[in-house]
């Protein structure tokens, strides 16, 4: 999948243009709220080296951090099913406005909802 999306360059201006909507998109506010305290660049950067081993191209975030243990790195955070929305709002957005082909978007949001809605973590 990496390398259908057009490798790294694809994958770091989605994660750019993601957060981007997430600090602008009134309808993200929730999500962004969640993301309080924390460096938007370095959660950015993480996020670039996680999806880069996700869809099938470099271990970068397994070198780098180890096992992403998903929902452990995500528990100090208050995740309930408004913010996993956003959260999914946000990227379906970034897939939209990407040179991605519109049939992987598609699976790429499939890909991403049940991971978005594993990290719920408050009622």
């Amino acid at each position: 999948m990496f390398e259908k999306l057009g490798g790294n360059s694809v994958v770091e201006k989605l994660v750019d243009d993601f957060y981007s909507i997430m600090r602008t998109d009134p309808k993200a506010s929730n999500c962004l709220k969640a993301h309080e305290g924390r460096d938007m660049k370095e959660s950015a950067e993480k996020l670039k080296a996680f999806l880069s081993g996700w869809l099938g191209g470099p271990q970068l975030y397994l070198e780098k951090f180890g096992h992403p243990r998903l929902r452990m790195r995500h528990s100090p955070f208050a995740i309930g099913e408004l913010e996993a929305t956003e959260w999914l709002y946000c990227m379906d957005k970034a897939l939209k406005e990407s040179t991605i082909d519109p049939v992987l978007q598609i699976q790429l949001l499939d890909a991403f909802r049940p991971v978005a809605l594993m990290l719920k973590n408050k009622l």
